[in-house]
């Protein structure tokens, strides 16, 4: 069993006796994390929005499926890695480029006038899926790379690859970008 943080363990724990109360709990450890894990990856806060209720949705249909094998943490993020890929996959979401990034919809996701930042968000959301989602769980989320291993079912050396993979690719990206 993988070593769990108090607050884990009591989410778990009322998920087996009480799945109303521990889903509770379990959307206020989560939910503002899991926002930000998936808003990274999608293009739209609408999209993001939508994706983090189905996957609250599945957490709550799979969580007998939850065997303790790894923490809470890393379960409850390949879930939601799992499926927002698949929800990219299946939109095949077009990637914005920097010159029509203005004339989206506003957005709180940026200050459209940060030339570096909007450079900084097209030069990740070029990159593939998979180095995508490593990136942003080391860079955003400031995780261990075995923790992204067990998000992404990969191995540490892989993680640590598709890690340096994207930011070689992004540091490219930017200098052609001139930012």
């Amino acid at each position: 069993m993988a070593e769990m943080n108090p607050t884990d363990t009591t989410i778990i724990e009322k998920m087996r006796t009480n799945p109303n109360d521990g889903m509770r709990l379990l959307m206020d450890e989560y939910q503002e994390r899991l926002y930000w894990h998936v808003r990274r990856l999608v293009e739209y806060e609408d999209d993001a929005e939508d994706l983090l209720q189905e996957i609250f949705i599945k957490i709550y249909l799979k969580f007998d499926s939850f065997k303790g094998n790894s923490s809470l943490f890393s379960w409850i993020y390949r879930l939601a890695t799992n499926e927002t890929l698949s929800f990219l996959r299946k939109k095949k979401v077009s990637k914005v480029a920097l010159d029509n990034a203005q004339t989206q919809a506003a957005d709180s996701f940026f200050e459209y006038g940060d030339k570096e930042a909007l450079a900084l968000h097209d030069s990740i959301h070029a990159l593939p899926a998979k180095q995508q989602t490593v990136f942003n769980l080391r860079y955003y989320d400031e995780l261990s790379f075995k923790q992204i291993a067990e998000i992404t079912s990969t191995s540490e050396n892989a993680a640590k690859a598709n890690y340096c993979f994207a930011k070689q690719k992004i540091i490219e990206r930017m200098k052609l970008l001139e930012v």
